[in-house]
C-alpha cells in the first residue's frame, strides 16, 4: 500500500527534508550525516538493514532513503525489495555501494532502486542526485493531490453528443 507523507517541512533554515541513511560503517555514516545536515536534511540513521526496514515501516518515516548495499542482517537490496513490495514507489531509494560493475547497477535497479551511487562518494554528485529525488517526490505528491481533487470534483457539463464523439 502506498504511503503519502510530506516530503519536507519548514525549519528555521528553510525547507527541511527527512532522509534515512543506512550504513554499517559508523565513520562513513557520521561523515554522510554531517554532509546531509549541512545541506538542510534531517537525518535518521540506521546501522543495518533490519533497523532501516523498521524505520521505513514506522509512521511518518522518511520518503527518501540512502541504503548501503552490503550491511549485516538485511542488505540494502533486500530492504529495497521489501519497501517496493509494501509501499510501491512512495519511498525514493538510492543504493550506495562499492560495487562498480554494470551488472551490479542492473541488479539494484531491478530490485526497485531509483538511483545508484558508488563509493568513494563524490559529494556534489550525491547532492545533485538528491535534488533530483526531491523534485521527483514533489511531483508525485502534486500528481496524487491533483488526481484526488479531480476524482472528488463534481462533474460539469454534459457527455459528448454522439455526433461530436464520432467525429461527425
Amino acid at each position: 500500500m502506498a504511503r503519502i507523507c510530506p516530503v519536507a517541512s519548514h525549519g528555521h533554515r528553510g525547507l527541511i527534508v527527512r532522509i534515512l541513511i543506512a550504513d554499517d560503517n559508523p565513520v562513513f555514516q557520521s561523515v554522510l550525516r554531517v554532509m546531509l545536515t549541512n545541506w538542510d536534511y534531517s537525518v535518521v540513521g540506521a546501522c543495518d538493514g533490519k533497523e532501516a526496514w523498521q524505520i521505513l515501516r514506522a509512521e511518518g518515516a522518511p520518503r527518501l532513503a540512502i541504503l548501503d548495499w552490503m550491511m549485516p542482517g538485511l542488505d540494502g537490496i533486500e530492504v529495497c525489495r521489501l519497501a517496493r513490495a509494501e509501499f510501491g514507489r512512495s519511498v525514493y531509494i538510492l543504493i550506495l555501494t562499492a560495487k562498480t560493475q554494470s551488472e551490479d547497477l542492473v541488479e539494484a535497479m531491478q530490485a526497485g532502486a531509483d538511483d545508484y551511487v558508488t563509493k568513494p562518494l563524490k559529494s556534489q554528485e550525491l547532492r545533485i542526485r538528491l535534488a533530483a529525488a526531491r523534485r521527483i517526490l514533489d511531483l508525485e505528491d502534486r500528481l496524487t493531490l491533483a488526481l484526488g481533487q479531480a476524482a472528488s470534483a463534481p462533474r460539469v457539463g454534459h457527455e459528448l453528443s454522439p455526433s461530436i464523439s464520432s467525429g461527425v
